[in-house]
């Protein structure tokens, strides 16, 4: 099988090169095509009216490209050009430091390269724990090894699955909940700063609140301490209120 390995933590982010060499160790055939820096939050963005760069390294049997642009620019740049001739069986993208879960899934970088799955009749996961230290990150790869033989191997699953990983509880195939998304709430989004000259600046940040998420859900499950997988696809027409929108016009 060749899976294509990226991310939107950036080439060198300890996640991916984990992941990497776990994937390698199971005898997986990889390309990696990865921003060539933090891009988090970058969502479902692509390059355009400018030019992207792109550095191209062999790291053992692995060919590794570093690209300047998103997520999102890399699949592209990895499917219609540098793989076009051998495109990949699965697109695999993380382990994303920081979790991806319910409505994060809208600005998730990591989340958005996966998406791109399904529009080249791929199969995609996403993967994101929360921290990320590396001896839980290389369990979560060869989870992830797991589910890719029983979930796209066996079960020949065409679409998008997101796994999020605690920080705690074990990390194996039992402890899995398939799970749907919910709403991530934050509290106290907007910081407010004084800059260097005075001038009033803004971050958007945020506290997560896990507290009050509905029992099933993906934010409930890792807040419990398991594995939430969630299967997601990329059309997004509200098929239930199309008789509804046509009755009001």
């Amino acid at each position: 099988m060749h899976i294509l390995l990226t991310n939107d933590d950036g080439l060198r982010a300890p996640g991916l090169q984990l992941l990497k060499n776990v994937m390698a160790h199971h005898g997986y055939d990889l390309t990696v095509v990865a921003p060539n820096g933090q891009r988090s939050a970058a969502s479902h963005s692509m390059t355009i009216n400018r030019s992207l760069y792109c550095q191209e390294r062999q790291d053992g049997t692995v060919r590794e490209i570093a690209v300047s642009g998103t997520p999102v620019d890399c699949v592209k740049l990895a499917m219609e050009y540098f793989l076009q001739d051998c495109r990949p069986d699965l697109i695999l993208s993380g382990i994303n430091d920081g979790y991806n879960l319910g409505s994060d899934v809208l600005y998730s970088g990591t989340v958005s390269a996966a998406m791109e799955g399904p529009y080249y009749q791929v199969p995609a996961i996403a993967a994101s724990m929360c921290p990320l230290t590396e001896e839980r990150c290389r369990q979560t790869a060869n989870l992830l090894h797991e589910l890719i033989q029983r979930v796209i191997v066996k079960g020949r699953f065409p679409g998008i699955l997101n796994v999020n990983v605690p920080p705690q509880g074990e990390i194996s195939l039992d402890n899995i909940r398939v799970v749907p998304q919910t709403v991530q709430i934050y509290h106290n989004v907007i910081a407010e700063h004084k800059d260097i000259d005075d001038s009033v600046c803004y971050r958007i940040v945020g506290d997560i609140d896990m507290k009050h998420a509905p029992a099933y859900s993906d934010v409930a499950a890792v807040r419990d301490g398991h594995i939430a997988v969630t299967p997601l696809k990329w059309q997004q027409t509200a098929t239930a209120v199309m008789d509804e929108v046509k009755q009001y016009l």
